[in-house]
């Protein structure tokens, strides 16, 4: 085998071979087949989930019924042989014949109702072992009840009544009825027990269903506004074709970059349902216990988690080549940053079964933390993703005057003829390992634009079959003051907290609302600013969630100056934006408030809330 040693300078962006129109049809196209695709596939799957409850549910419904009837017959057997003894009992006491008929009566019903108990019970909807060993005992102390009523009878016709009085006031009848209606009891109780089961488990598939039936349109909602966007550009771009086609490339570079900003920009509107998705599927998991919806739930937590990494790459890729990102580089202790990346992903790793290590470092570097980071998170997720087997590590070398950050896995390694080709956008390398991994091939597309932003060399080692090196040099910085440490500490209970959530989306709010009343707090929701300034005058938060844009040009960030001219600056509040243009964040940065982007881990929110109520000191 051999090894392919690459060394990665961020790459000019190649200019088009072709006309501008063909340049902006193409690359509009391909993603709205795609959404519209991924909208008919989750109709497909949503349609199978829905026939597949439906059966299962007639099924149910079909097993009620039955074991109704079976109880209704075992009722029927006791009732019938209760009625053959009181006419027997009367006719040994009077002698009078006319007791002789109901007995007769009810004599020649047992078969027939014992007949119905076979053919119920060898349904395939009962346990056909347990029903039919039952029923031959059932049916064998019948017989032997009937038989000595029978022989009482026949003694009192003969003229022998001392003789049916004395077998009357025997054992022999009262034991023989006594355990007949001891076992038509206990297999009554059994057919109840399955009745109480199956109603169960009829009402747990019925708020299956309704769970299933919400997350889907949420999807169908998220799928659905990305196509409308994708296939809405699409037409427009068949209309420029037809007047500029014989404009020069310049023009397609333009326009390329205005829809990157435009996307760059735009990304509110996508991110209101996906957070409401992640929040949905949060509850949701909560309240199924079964096996088979259990992992459904995981299915569609999966599928929307793919969806989201999906989403921000095409964010960060857009944002890029609108030229909207500027680095702020400042010296940083990377300990900080290699934490938050172990922290991230020693769950997914797990989850596959491979080892993940992150060192220990006391460097010192001087770049832009944030988009290191992004770059390693890149790296780090395309290890992860790629690697069956074996171990991730990252590491730290020291060099003279830079510190060298590594990123290896035991994956199946790039091609040396692939190579260049990783690097581009939208490119999944054809390795027999990625063919069930998601993703749109762009991890390593915003590794080399971040390193080309930042100045940043990149070398990749590779040897397929054993695996592949990604070193990121970075210039050291100057010492800066290690944080205090401090012990970690429980976090606090959310119980009788009361969390005011402002929020003009609807969906989101509902979502939110939801996710808090599990936490044990009580939510106070408001759709605008005046309404939550209202229902904060009458009681106090114990702390705000607050989105950023509240519709109509009200800013979250100016509700949340006039509830702590109100409450003081020790109200604990977290800004929550669907924004990511340059102007919202720099805004959300000037307040000095906590902030973070939807969509929103609802495990990382209530961590954060936590950390926000734990500082406010105790009123």
């Amino acid at each position: 085998m051999s090894t392919t040693h690459t060394r990665l300078m961020p790459a000019t962006r190649r200019r088009p071979v072709v006309e501008a129109s063909t340049v902006r049809t193409s690359s509009v196209g391909r993603p709205a087949i795609f959404a519209v695709s991924a909208v008919v596939v989750l109709g497909l799957i949503l349609a199978n989930a829905t026939i597949q409850s439906g059966k299962r549910q007639h099924w149910t419904e079909q097993s009620i019924l039955h074991t109704e009837q079976v109880i209704d017959d075992f009722h029927s057997l006791e009732s019938r042989l209760v009625e053959a003894e009181a006419a027997e009992r009367g006719y040994l006491l009077t002698s009078d014949s006319r007791y002789l008929a109901p007995f007769q009566a009810a004599h020649a019903a047992i078969p027939q109702v014992i007949s119905q108990l076979r053919v119920a019970l060898s349904d395939p909807l009962e346990d056909p072992a347990v029903g039919s060993i039952g029923l031959d005992q059932v049916e064998r102390l019948v017989a032997s009840d009937v038989a000595e009523l029978d022989r009482v009878v026949n003694l009192q016709q003969a003229g022998r009544s001392a003789d049916a009085l004395s077998s009357v006031h025997g054992t022999v009848g009262y034991d023989l009825m006594a355990n007949l209606r001891r076992m038509i009891a206990t297999m009554a109780a059994d057919e109840q027990l399955q009745l109480d089961a199956n109603l169960d488990e009829l009402q747990r598939q019925e708020s299956i269903a309704v769970g299933v039936s919400i997350t889907g349109a949420a999807f169908a909602a998220v799928l659905m506004s990305i196509a409308f966007i994708l296939v809405v550009q699409y037409a427009g771009a068949q209309n420029y074709k037809q007047r500029m086609l014989q404009m020069e490339h310049d023009i397609a570079l333009a326009a390329d970059k205005a829809k990157s900003r435009f996307l760059a920009t735009a990304s509110h509107d996508l991110r209101q349902p996906l957070h409401a998705v992640n929040l949905f599927v949060s509850a949701l998991r909560r309240r199924v216990s079964d096996p088979e919806a259990t992992k459904l739930v995981a299915g569609i937590a999966s599928a929307a988690e793919s969806m989201q990494m999906m989403f921000n790459s095409l964010l960060d890729v857009s944002k890029l080549h609108a030229g909207v990102v500027v680095p702020n580089r400042e010296d940083f202790r990377v300990q900080t940053v290699l934490d938050r990346l172990h922290n991230s992903f020693v769950a997914p790793a797990a989850a596959k079964r491979i080892g993940f290590s992150v060192p220990r470092s006391v460097a010192v570097l001087h770049t832009d933390p944030v988009l290191l980071e992004s770059i390693l998170r890149n790296l780090i997720s395309n290890a992860i993703r790629y690697t069956r087997r074996g171990q991730v590590s990252v590491l730290c070398r020291d060099g003279d005057g830079v510190v060298h950050i590594e990123v290896q896995d035991t994956g199946p390694g790039i091609p040396a003829e692939q190579m260049e080709r990783a690097f581009e956008e939208f490119q999944r390398l054809d390795t027999a390992s990625n063919s069930d991994e998601r993703g749109l091939g762009l991890g390593l597309a915003i590794v080399r634009s971040l390193a080309k932003l930042l100045e940043l060399p990149v070398e990749v080692r590779s040897e397929v079959g054993v695996g592949t090196t990604f070193t990121v040099t970075v210039r050291r910085g100057i010492a800066v003051e290690s944080p205090e440490v401090q012990a970690p500490k429980a976090a606090p209970s959310l119980a009788q907290c009361r969390i005011l959530v402002v929020e003009d989306d609807a969906l989101v709010r509902t979502a939110i609302t939801r996710e808090i009343a599990d936490w044990g707090a009580t939510a106070m929701t408001a759709s605008n600013a005046e309404t939550a300034l209202s229902m904060a005058a009458v009681e106090r938060p114990d702390l705000a969630i607050i989105d950023r844009n509240l519709g109509q040009g009200a800013s979250g960030v100016e509700l949340l100056k006039l509830l702590r001219q109100r409450f003081g600056d020790s109200l604990a509040a977290i800004i929550v934006t669907g924004s990511t243009d340059p102007e919202a964040l720099e805004e959300l940065r000037q307040s000095g408030a906590t902030w973070t982007t939807k969509p929103v881990d609802p495990s990382e929110l209530r961590s954060r809330i936590a950390t926000l109520l734990e500082a406010v000191p105790a009123r």
